[in-house]
């Protein structure tokens, strides 16, 4: 249950502050976003009231990559992250190479002053997800890219800030995000493609899906 708080002058700055930040930030959107960001939200409705819905896929990219510092999502302050074996959490990922600690926070990637808009590509196979994976332990992603992207392998804990991608962060403010949403294919991106298009792969092509082994002329 949540609980009504009195209002205080810092609440009341800081509220007027992330006000401000939206507002500047909503600028980004095109007229018609706008128009509909202006809009007063009805306080209740059905599905009937849904007049589009817009899908958008981007490839190669988490939500902690996005939205890790977002308020009020599950992202790096989410108190029931999992636990790793050695008591930490999992967002202190081992790696045998970080001789100092012997384990890789994530880290902000400052488009600012650095030119990490342009990142390496690091890959998203299937067996370098699921040796990351590590049957639900979590506690591979270090090495599991060390074996292939070799230094480039660190990006992999990179992260960006609302100043970063600030079209992204108004969408976020404007409308429904969901931070416990999952890829379907642990692994690659045609797959999921598939996923996103069909509802199914079907890699024997048994049930006539799109994705099959076998060979056509």
């Amino acid at each position: 249950m949540f609980r009504s708080r009195p209002s205080t002058r810092r609440r009341l700055i800081t509220g007027a502050a992330r006000l401000a930040a939206l507002s500047s930030a909503a600028t980004l959107m095109p007229p018609h976003v706008r128009k509909l960001m202006a809009q007063t939200p009805k306080r209740a409705g059905s599905l009937k009231d849904i007049k589009h819905v817009v899908l958008l896929m981007q490839e190669n990219r988490s939500f902690d990559h996005y939205f890790g510092t977002l308020s009020g999502v599950r992202g790096f302050n989410d108190p029931n992250a999992l636990t790793l074996k050695n008591g930490k959490s999992v967002f202190y990922q081992p790696d045998p190479e970080n001789y100092h600690s012997g384990y890789l926070l994530p880290f902000h990637l400052d488009t600012k002053t650095t030119n990490a808009q342009k990142l390496p590509s690091t890959s998203h196979a299937w067996n370098v997800q699921h040796i990351a994976w590590n049957g639900g332990r979590m506690d591979q992603w270090l090495l599991a890219h060390r074996l292939v992207d070799k230094e480039n392998a660190p990006y992999v804990m990179g992260y960006f800030k609302r100043e970063d991608i600030p079209f992204h962060y108004a969408l976020a403010d404007a409308f429904t995000i969901c931070d416990s949403y999952h890829c379907s294919v642990l692994g690659p991106t045609g797959p999921n493609r598939l996923y996103y298009m069909t509802g199914m792969i079907d890699p024997d092509g048994t049930s006539g899906g799109p994705s099959t082994r076998l060979r056509t002329y």
